[in-house]
C-alpha cells in the first residue's frame, strides 16, 4: 500500500545522502543538509496562522525560498512576477478540475502535476537559479492561493500536507534531472569538439 508522502520522504533522503556525502566539504553543504533534514522532520507538524493548519516544512521552506528569491531578483520585476503567477495558477487550475472534473486525471496525478510545472519553469526561465527558486516560489503561492479558494467552499485549511511536498519534490527532482542532462550534454559537445580540433591539428 502507497502512502502519502513517500515521494517526498524518498527524495528527500537521496538528496541529503547526495549532498552530505557527494558535495564538497564547506559551509554550503552544512547548510543544505541541514535544511533537509529541517524540512523532513517538520513535515508531520503544523501550527496554526489565521485559521489555516500550515505545517513546518512549508513555513521553511517559504523562509528560504523567499531569501533566496531577494538575492536571484534581477530587473524585469514585472515579467518574473506574472512568469511566477503562470506556475501558481497552473497549480491552482489543476487541483480545482481535479476536484470538479477527475475523470481527466488519467496518469497519476502527482506525476501529471509535476510534469506541468517542471515543463512551464524550462519554458519561461533560462538559469539555473531562476528555475529552482521561481519554481519553487510558484508551487508555494500556488498551494497557498488553492487552500485559501478551498477553505472558501471547501472548508479546506490545510497547507504544506505530504500531498504538496510529494508534487513539489517530484518537481525538483525533475528540473534537477534536466540540468544534469543540459550538464553533461555540453560537456560531451565540448569534449567532441576539442577533440575534433586535434585531430584537425
Amino acid at each position: 500500500m502507497v502512502f502519502e508522502g513517500h515521494y517526498f520522504y524518498f527524495l528527500s533522503w537521496i538528496s541529503w545522502i547526495v549532498v552530505t556525502f557527494f558535495f564538497p566539504k564547506n559551509s554550503q553543504r552544512f547548510l543544505l543538509s541541514i535544511l533537509i533534514l529541517s524540512i523532513i522532520a517538520g513535515s508531520s507538524s503544523f501550527i496554526t496562522i489565521i485559521g489555516f493548519q500550515i505545517s513546518i516544512s512549508f513555513v521553511i521552506l517559504f523562509l528560504t525560498t523567499f531569501v533566496c528569491l531577494v538575492k536571484v531578483l534581477k530587473g524585469q520585476y514585472l515579467l518574473q512576477y506574472f512568469s511566477i503567477c503562470t506556475i501558481s495558477l497552473a497549480y491552482v487550475c489543476f487541483k480545482l478540475f481535479e476536484i470538479y472534473d477527475p475523470v481527466w486525471i488519467i496518469f497519476n496525478r502527482i506525476w501529471m502535476l509535476s510534469f506541468i510545472l517542471l515543463y512551464l519553469a524550462l519554458l519561461l526561465f533560462k538559469s539555473r537559479e531562476e528555475r529552482y527558486v521561481y519554481l519553487l516560489t510558484g508551487i508555494m503561492l500556488g498551494e497557498i492561493l488553492s487552500n485559501f479558494v478551498l477553505d472558501t467552499v471547501f472548508q479546506y485549511s490545510l497547507i504544506g500536507a505530504f500531498e504538496f511536498l510529494d508534487v513539489l519534490a517530484m518537481s525538483v527532482a525533475g528540473l534537477t534531472l534536466w540540468i544534469s542532462f543540459e550538464t553533461i550534454t555540453v560537456f560531451l559537445d565540448s569534449l567532441i569538439q576539442k577533440r575534433v580540433k586535434e585531430k584537425q591539428g
